[in-house]
């Protein structure tokens, strides 16, 4: 069973009799307490109170409520005023009303939300470069697969090499802000004027006085499915960059005569950062699903994840189908067609994570 080792100001330690020992090392105000702590391979659940999580990952999610209603009827906690907290929105600060005449808000008040230009918040930022990005990449797309279905579009060397090299550096930028974000996610759960609503609390001073992180050694966001997702992103565009790299048209035209050099430099960097891609885009969905083996399509950051998923699914196969491009017609025009529907599956991502970085919960 779930035992509350510590419940203070600061971070609250859970730990179980079984060896699913797990902290939470998140700040609270001490007028709450977290509970029914839980991830995608959470294994069984002990008592409405607790759920052994493993002694690895974080939680993804868990309930808050105030601790005076769970000291006076632990079997009823929470349930008049609670809030469930989301690893992901946590990371995303979307806990966190922006917006005091519009709080919540309709789908097309979102939208319109999107017309922001918030600077400050690393979350628009990352959704931004990776929407600048898709949109080359589907450039990129055009360029390649047009000259095999209307002829009188021609191979261009030049267009298909610069597309790739700018995409490929805007994914990398991206995935640099995506782990600033994860680092900068912040320690204080912080829901802003809804935890005042619900509450009559606030920890919003806590958490605007966070220093900025450009670098951390922190063993504790290795135990994180968000930074875990990010890091894995970052080598993944890290090593695709190479490829982007390789299509410049000098080098691209010096290259293409030799197999084992084009291969080695242009078509694998495609394939091992597509792959990469893919692992990240299933850990980000793993954040958002209650179990491994449970899809959550409603959830917007699901969405958000397996169009990335897709998209990543198409650049590597654009790579795996690039090997034989040179002595099969067939696999060439795979090829192009994958960049062109992958380019696509990563746009309509990266509008959705637009959408999801400028409008709360």
């Amino acid at each position: 069973m779930w035992s509350f080792r510590a419940v203070t100001g600061r971070a609250m330690t859970l730990s179980s009799a079984d060896d699913g020992s797990h902290r939470w090392h998140f700040d609270l105000h001490p007028s709450l307490v977290a509970y029914s702590p839980a991830n995608p391979f959470s294994s069984r659940s002990d008592s409405h109170l607790g759920i052994v999580t493993g002694p690895f990952l974080h939680p993804t999610r868990l309930v808050i409520s105030k601790k005076e209603e769970l000291e006076e009827d632990p079997q009823h906690a929470g349930q008049s005023s609670q809030v469930v907290w989301k690893s992901r929105n946590h990371r995303k600060n979307r806990h966190v009303d922006r917006d005091k005449r519009h709080p919540g808000g309709s789908a097309l008040v979102g939208i319109a939300h999107m017309g922001r230009i918030e600077y400050w918040n690393i979350s628009w930022a990352v959704a931004i470069a990776f929407t600048l990005g898709s949109i080359v990449w589907v450039i990129n797309g055009f360029y390649s697969f047009l000259p095999f279905v209307d002829e009188s579009f021609a191979m261009s060397v030049s267009g298909i090499g610069w597309t790739a090299w700018l995409g490929a550096t805007v994914f990398e930028f991206g995935a640099i802000l995506g782990v600033l974000e994860a680092w900068n996610r912040g320690d204080t759960v912080n829901f802003g004027r809804k935890v005042k609503r619900a509450f009559e609390s606030s920890s919003e001073t806590d958490a605007e006085r966070k220093k900025w992180i450009w670098f951390s050694m922190d063993l504790k966001y290795w135990h994180e499915l968000g930074f875990l997702a990010a890091f894995v992103q970052l080598w993944a565009a890290t090593i695709f960059w190479i490829s982007g790299f390789t299509a410049l048209p000098e080098i691209q035209n010096t290259i293409s005569s030799e197999t084992g050099i084009l291969d080695g430099v242009f078509w694998t960097p495609q394939v091992v950062g597509g792959m990469g891609f893919i692992i990240s885009s299933s850990l980000l969905m793993l954040e958002t699903q209650t179990k491994w083996y449970l899809p959550n399509p409603l959830n917007l950051g699901w969405q958000i994840a397996v169009w990335n998923l897709i998209g990543a699914v198409g650049f590597m196969l654009c790579g795996a189908l690039g090997y034989a491009a040179q002595v099969s017609a067939k696999a060439a025009y795979q090829s192009s067609l994958c960049t062109f529907w992958g380019g696509w599956a990563f746009l309509l991502g990266s509008i959705l994570q637009w959408y999801e970085s400028v409008n709360s919960v």
